[in-house]
């Protein structure tokens, strides 16, 4: 009991300070403000986390690492490389849809702009899925610029889910259309038709 008791107060934890770090960013978060928000005393949180950064880290660790599963591409000889090459959108649109706080971290990360915590994010988070992806590119098509053209499949679908708070306002505005399934067939026939022309 105590042990599940224990686990309900740590997700607290990490779900309050995912929402509270991808909203005003790292350094505007104090671990006091994360302590009143999950109803942690602030002796308690130290207990657990000697700093900022370290619950920071394990956050970032949990909110990517972890879900980042969900869009890995496993390799399976008889799917052909245009399914392969859906497949990874649309597990990252999906991704993207079910975290949004995590959507929300991502931008929080580019607009701060930290090199330690943006070198984090790249070697130790999203470098398998960018190198997954690349494989995916340079099989499409060996003659193309793959790291921009790997880097422009990741941004289509990652801009689409940073901007969901002001595209709701673009004239033509269709809810209806939001569905991971239909925005992952939208880039990627915008993918793969990039990737035949040149």
């Amino acid at each position: 009991m105590k042990l599940s008791k224990g686990l309900d107060k740590k997700n607290k934890i990490f779900d309050v300070a995912l929402t509270l770090f991808s909203k005003y960013g790292f350094k505007a978060v104090t671990m006091r403000e994360i302590a009143a928000k999950s109803s942690t005393s602030l002796g308690s949180l130290y207990i657990h986390y000697k700093s900022k950064a370290e619950l920071y880290d394990m956050v970032l660790d949990s909110a990517y690492l972890e879900h980042a599963k969900a869009w890995r591409v496993t390799s399976d000889p008889d799917e052909t490389l245009e399914s392969k090459l859906y497949r990874f959108i649309n597990n990252f649109c999906h991704f993207m849809n079910d975290n949004v706080e995590v959507a929300k971290l991502f931008k929080r990360e580019q607009l701060d702009a930290d090199p330690k915590r943006i070198k984090k994010l790249a070697e130790k988070v999203l470098s398998e899925e960018y190198n997954n992806l690349k494989e995916l590119v340079i099989e499409a098509n060996p003659a193309c610029h793959a790291d921009v053209t790997t880097v422009l499949i990741f941004g289509m679908a990652l801009n689409y889910y940073e901007t969901m708070e002001f595209r709701k306002y673009f004239p033509g505005y269709d809810d209806s259309i939001n569905s991971p399934d239909f925005i992952a067939e939208q880039i990627f026939n915008m993918a793969i038709a990039g990737l035949k022309s040149t």
